[in-house]
């Protein structure tokens, strides 16, 4: 579980493409508008920005927690709509088990176990969304077989992303 998780982290936190010299107080604007957008609509869930590895790069991250639960955002920024839509591409053109997903900006694919990393276009913004749920800390885990905390941790890793990349396009959508 734990080399998924540091696996999806590192994927989701290089940027891919180039993203423009936007500044970083476009990159805080754009922070705070998701967090008021999720704190808004995910009442009791926590938020901490994060940052890249490379501090030179163009992209924001965000982390929220509520509970044993935790989602990471990731938004790059790009030039154009056409060099978010090149970056996509060559990003997820290697995941042959990909699920392309209707509704989720212009373009969008999920991948990964349970299908719970999501990255989808919207504009020139490319997000990446991937979700931890920590199952074995559940109240009633110890009732569960171990096949049900498999299929409960899918499930809900999944619900969680979806969720997410749906309130991530709203929130871009925004003015």
């Amino acid at each position: 579980m734990i080399i998924r998780v540091v696996v999806a982290l590192v994927l989701l936190a290089i940027p891919l493409g180039h993203s423009f010299g936007q500044g970083q107080g476009d990159l805080d604007k754009l922070d705070d508008k998701f967090t008021k957008y999720f704190e808004r609509i995910m009442p009791g869930w926590t938020h901490k920005r994060g940052e890249p590895i490379v501090k030179t790069e163009n992209v924001l991250i965000e982390f929220w927690y509520a509970s044993n639960r935790s989602v990471k955002i990731s938004v790059a920024p790009h030039k154009s709509g056409e060099e978010a839509r090149e970056a996509l591409q060559a990003f997820i053109k290697y995941e042959a088990k990909r699920e392309t997903l209707k509704d989720f900006g212009d373009e969008g694919y999920a991948w990964g176990y349970g299908s719970s990393n999501i990255v989808f276009r919207r504009g020139r913004c490319v997000v990446y969304v991937s979700t931890n749920a920590e199952i074995d800390a559940d109240p009633d885990a110890r009732t569960l077989t171990q096949e049900q905390r498999f299929e409960r941790e899918k499930s809900e890793m999944r619900r969680l992303s979806l969720e997410f990349a749906k309130h991530a396009v709203n929130a871009l959508d925004k003015p």
